[in-house]
């Protein structure tokens, strides 16, 4: 059960983030502006009607997902409508219960996902707003540093903290058919079996892949593939 829900939170914290991102704006650690967010709202990555589609890999089986689209953008800040029946996703089709007691609000009993996402896309980078009070919570900024950080102080006395671990010089990073260059951001975890969360993201693509790296040593991840950006 333990693992299953591993998966799960894995599972329900990617969906969110199938249609994301696009370029980092230079940022201290620990600096006071982290979770502000400036740059060009006028992108394709956050056009209304936007769609994308992601890759899951759990337990070495795969689950293609087509059920993200952005349906508002105000100033920059949009909703992402994902919906997806995950009974039918081999890896995940035997947690629908878990995923309807962990997550009432996201998916029912059956597995099926109905939910919307709220994000900041920018030409300067990425911010969510999916925690426990809506504030915005910087994913990255693609004029980063290594050692940059993002840190978000919950009403619930938890903190989430985002930092850029690794930023590539040449396209090391294989995307489908594509090698590319990516920034990897580590984030702490609040979830039991969870050790932490690896993101990575590509100037022009955007979000490209988030991985959760279990307690136990073994990892699942989804690869996230925007139709515009």
């Amino acid at each position: 059960m333990k693992t299953l829900k591993s998966n799960l939170i894995l599972f329900i914290f990617l969906i969110g983030a199938i249609v994301v991102l696009p370029r980092c704006g230079a940022n201290d650690p620990e600096s006071s502006d982290s979770n502000i967010l400036a740059g060009d709202t006028n992108i394709p990555l956050g056009e209304v009607g936007n769609t994308g589609y992601s890759v899951v890999e759990i337990n070495g089986k795969y689950g293609r997902i087509d059920n993200a689209k952005i349906t508002k953008n105000e100033n920059g800040v949009v909703t992402v409508h994902a919906s997806a029946d995950i009974s039918k996703i081999e890896g995940l089709k035997d947690i629908a219960e878990v995923v309807s007691s962990v997550y009432p609000v996201v998916a029912d009993a059956n597995g099926q996902i109905n939910a919307d996402f709220k994000f900041k896309i920018t030409s300067e980078g990425i911010q969510d707003f999916n925690n426990i009070d809506g504030k915005p919570h910087t994913i990255v900024k693609y004029d980063c540093n290594v050692g940059d950080t993002y840190t978000l102080k919950l009403s619930n006395g938890q903190t989430i903290k985002r930092k850029v671990i690794a930023k590539s010089t040449k396209d090391d990073f294989q995307w489908g058919m594509l090698n590319i260059k990516t920034i990897t951001i580590e984030q702490n975890s609040q979830a039991p079996g969870i050790k932490k969360y690896i993101l990575k993201a590509n100037h022009k693509f955007g979000l490209v892949f988030v991985q959760a790296i279990m307690e136990d040593g073994t990892s699942a991840g989804m690869y996230i593939y925007p139709t515009n950006y």
